[in-house]
């Protein structure tokens, strides 16, 4: 069942519910005033014949029924009746075309209870009312021009109704359209998106209802997609031909040594080079392992870590892979509390971004020397990386992070720009920020954000 549909079926039934319980409520309240005012009339009537009855007792009967019978039509079919204490009757009128009205006893008597008695029978109400001297006044009449306008009351309502519903219904058309429309044209611009036209967004328009934040929600989701798409194509093109210009150059070198004989130094100098070449190529494979990893956050193992120990390992693996680096650790304000020094996290990722930062930092320093400053604040760690590099400008801080990207000051360093990356998810893995800041005089500054077990 179509959404249009459905919510024109809720609003017809919800306004015919409405109109109906209206209907109801005006037929009922209308048909409780019309019996009250008919028994005010009743009873009205009745002390009109007491009070006329006690004024004329020496000629009551020919007078009373001359007055009764001139009296204005107020009420129709009626029977008025006078009786004494003994229930014996006094006095005797009705309409022409109506009989006589004989109350039973037990009515008077409860009259004489309650000074008033009300029932009905047929299409009659009766009304008996105990007076003074002990007088009982009985007054009987149908009420015509009240069931008269009930049931016009009905008919408009059993004629109207209906009528009410369908204009209900066409309202309700109009109305799940109005709604739908902007759903309809949501519907057709997701089915112009493809993976080959991540390009496409949704109509968001001028509104400002739920429908358009979804809207913009989906554009920013599209966006992020793309950019995945790119970066994803971008890191296939660029891993595809890493990848292979290392496979490439050993397979020259040894198709070449083969071509003739060499002596055993020749044959040395052919096997150190494709060594090297093995050894980048190994590189190479296990920092895009590395990265397929940190991309993936179902599969990775995380326990408290002590980030303090992770960096002072991450130092002494820097100094003993290459004498020539320098990494000055500085740790001012250890805390009293060791939760500040606690991270949740993976030691082994943790320990490659870390140790990345610090062997990029000393490479690309001209004195080869990197500082570590560890802060601990409260609900967070810090860590500063700080040397002596080229000034690097903010549109190509940025383009750092991209898979195989290297800055113009990295072209004759060894590598292949995966470094940053890699670290960066890292650090996003573990909730935390990196950023970097690069200064004409100072150098660059490596920021790293995590936060601690603190609460």
């Amino acid at each position: 069942m179509k959404l249009a549909f459905k919510i024109n079926l809720l609003f017809t039934g919800i306004v015919s519910c409405i109109l109906l319980g209206m209907a109801v409520l005006i037929y009922s309240l209308s048909k409780e005033n019309i019996h009250r005012n008919f028994r005010q009339q009743i009873r009205s009537r009745a002390g009109r014949a007491a009070y006329l009855y006690n004024l004329f007792q020496n000629d009551t009967t020919n007078l009373l029924k001359s007055l009764d019978a001139n009296a204005p039509p107020a009420l129709f079919n009626k029977n008025i009746g006078i009786y004494n204490a003994s229930y014996k009757e006094l006095y005797e009128f009705h309409d022409l075309n109506v009989q006589e009205l004989k109350p039973d006893t037990s009515w008077l008597y409860r009259a004489k209870e309650n000074g008033e008695y009300f029932l009905k029978i047929g299409e009659k109400d009766i009304g008996i009312f105990s007076h003074e001297n002990s007088v009982f006044v009985v007054v009987g009449a149908e009420n015509i021009s009240g069931k008269a306008y009930l049931n016009n009351l009905e008919k408009i309502f059993i004629i109207y109704f209906p009528l009410a519903v369908l204009v209900t219904l066409a309202a309700g058309f109009l109305f799940s359209n109005t709604i739908i429309r902007p759903i309809k044209r949501t519907i057709h611009d997701v089915k112009l998106i493809t993976s080959q036209n991540l390009s496409h967004r949704l109509f968001t328009g001028k509104r400002k209802d739920e429908l358009a934040e979804l809207n913009q929600t989906f554009n920013a989701l599209l966006n992020r997609l793309e950019e995945s798409f790119a970066m994803e194509k971008r890191f296939i093109t660029n891993a595809s031909h890493e990848l292979s210009t290392p496979l490439t150059s050993i397979s020259s070198q040894i198709e070449v040594a083969l071509l003739q004989g060499r002596t055993s130094e020749e044959y040395r100098k052919v096997l150190s080079s494709v060594l090297k070449d093995a050894e980048g190529l190994h590189q190479l494979t296990r920092n895009l392992l590395e990265i397929a990893k940190a991309g993936t956050h179902g599969i990775i193992l995380l326990e408290k870590l002590r980030i303090d120990e992770i960096l002072i390992k991450a130092h002494g693996d820097v100094l003993r892979q290459n004498n020539l680096y320098k990494v000055e650790l500085s740790f001012p304000d250890l805390p009293e509390d060791e939760n500040e020094c606690m991270v949740f996290g993976n030691t082994h990722l943790l320990h490659s971004a870390i140790k990345n930062i610090m062997e990029n930092g000393c490479k690309y320093s001209p004195d080869n020397k990197i500082k570590v400053e560890l802060h601990f604040k409260g609900t967070e760690v810090e860590m500063l990386f700080n040397n002596k590099s080229e000034f690097l400008p903010s549109e190509e801080i940025e383009k750092l992070f991209e898979p195989f990207y290297r800055s113009n000051n990295a072209k004759d360093q060894p590598g292949v720009g995966l470094g940053l990356t890699l670290t960066r998810r890292i650090i996003g893995l573990h909730k935390g920020t990196l950023t970097i800041h690069s200064d004409l005089v100072a150098g660059t500054h490596i920021r790293i954000q995590l936060p601690t077990l603190k609460r």
